[in-house]
């Protein structure tokens, strides 16, 4: 093969040649960088959520992306400038649908119809997934299911080990690693109770779970009884640390014993 062979074969014609776009003049928009932008906005939602602290700032995260929708819809519309008459009309009654505005607004355009897909796939996403949706099934029964299989460290004690739940905990402070579980609701506080015996000895802990129909607030360990007696202050905070963190509360105890015991003698 020779040198003139070699140039035909590896020849591009125009169509594979690629496009590059002229760059945008300061203050034009980008049609297409637009659209997505109002396609992510469910997905933009739902990592935000993450950072709500309680219902009110949950409900003020949602109003403000599902009007972004909206807006967004509504703007593009606004701004097009590639419409028809006919088209634009027929887009005007989608604009209170976002999906359905995409679709439409991507065939006029001729690139397809994957945003309208996707954002109509988020949307379902979001909802099933949101807070406010999640809170209707939490109930004394799921509260008490999941509050066994949470970590100790939610309330508050230093236990990297996320194996070690409250669930295992009261099973190894009990007796046989038997309890039984209550339930109570008042307003956006359920107070679980479990009782059982530890050492021959009647026993009841209260551990309270507040949340407010958005998202679980707080978790905090409350009363004990022991054999007819309310434990109170510090007897009640140790006690506390013992059922929840188990025998390495004993150690930490120990050893700061041990430190000061040390650092007096040094003295």
């Amino acid at each position: 093969m020779d040198i003139n062979d070699m140039q035909q074969v590896w020849q591009y014609s125009p169509e594979q040649k690629f496009v590059i776009k002229p760059r945008l003049a300061r203050g034009e928009r980008s049609t297409g960088g637009g659209l997505w932008f109002i396609t992510l906005l469910p997905l933009i939602g739902m990592v935000m959520e993450s950072f709500a602290v309680d219902k009110y700032s949950g409900a003020v995260l949602w109003l403000m992306v599902i009007g972004l929708m909206f807006f967004g819809c509504y703007a593009d519309l606004r701004h097009a400038d590639d419409l028809d008459d006919m088209t634009r009309q027929g887009l005007k009654k989608a604009v209170l649908i976002p999906p359905l505005y995409l679709y439409r607004r991507d065939k006029a355009r001729g690139v397809g119809t994957t945003k309208g897909i996707v954002m109509g796939i988020l949307m379902v996403a979001a909802f099933f997934s949101n807070g406010f949706v999640k809170g209707l099934t939490v109930d004394a029964d799921s509260i008490i299911e999941r509050l066994e299989m949470t970590p100790v460290s939610v309330l508050g004690y230093k236990e990297p080990d996320d194996d070690k739940t409250i669930g295992s905990q009261l099973e190894g402070w009990f007796d046989d690693s038997k309890y039984e579980s209550d339930c109570t609701h008042t307003g956006d506080i359920y107070a679980v109770t479990y009782s059982g015996t530890h050492e021959g000895k009647t026993a009841e802990i209260t551990v309270n779970v507040e949340h407010d129909g958005y998202i679980f607030k707080d978790i905090t360990p409350e009363g004990i009884t022991l054999d007819g007696k309310e434990l109170e202050d510090d007897e009640l905070k140790d006690m506390q640390k013992t059922i929840f963190v188990g025998d390495e509360a004993d150690d930490e105890e120990e050893n700061s014993e041990v430190s000061s015991e040390k650092a007096s003698e040094k003295e």
